[in-house]
């Protein structure tokens, strides 16, 4: 079985710059940039994206506050568990690669896979062929690491077995952004656009 990533990536557009939270944007400022990403033709996003994000990171910081209690963020900063440097995402082709074990894991939960299909999977009854034990859950780092111990990581499984259709990734949500910080400070990243 794959072993436990040690790396965590950040996919950006290097436009917008790093550590970008849709949600932290009025309604007219976040639809504008999901028009923008639209009209780009490099990302499909569904008209009714913005309430389901809305929704879905609602749940995320309910969660947060249950695992962690407070956490200097109120929003997280979104990365994928691996090492997802690979320039696939068009939309965002820029990448900060981070290891897993700089951040403190009272800063950090994670998703099987990533939080905007995890809850609809465990919600919605059309989805329930695809439903796993994981899914519409939010895991410290002990829990996740017990979760890839148990099913191991999502992989490329999704491309050939219908029940993994949506399970691509692991997600994981960043709530304290000192350490990120300091590392695009190191790279010479802006903070901000």
């Amino acid at each position: 079985m794959e072993s436990f990533p040690e790396v965590i990536t950040h996919n950006y557009d290097p436009r917008r710059g790093p550590c970008r939270n849709v949600c932290e944007l009025s309604e007219e400022q976040a639809e504008r940039v999901l028009d923008e990403i639209r009209a780009s033709g490099l990302r499909a996003i569904k008209p009714n994206y913005l309430e389901r994000r809305r929704l879905t990171e609602e749940w995320l910081i309910r969660e947060r506050r249950r695992l962690l209690g407070p956490t200097k963020l109120e929003r997280p900063v979104y990365f994928f568990l691996g090492d997802f440097a690979d320039g696939k995402d068009p939309s965002r082709p820029s990448r900060l690669v981070m290891r897993l074990r700089e951040f403190p894991p009272e800063t950090l939960t994670f998703t099987y896979p990533d939080s905007m299909a995890s809850l609809p999977i465990a919600t919605r009854d059309d989805l329930r062929p695809q439903r796993k034990r994981y899914h519409g859950q939010v895991f410290t780092l002990g829990e996740i690491e017990a979760v890839v111990a148990e099913f191991g990581m999502p992989g490329e499984r999704w491309k050939t077995d219908p029940t993994m259709k949506y399970d691509k990734f692991i997600e994981v949500q960043v709530w304290d952004d000192r350490l990120i910080n300091e590392r695009l400070l190191q790279v010479g990243s802006p903070l901000s656009p």
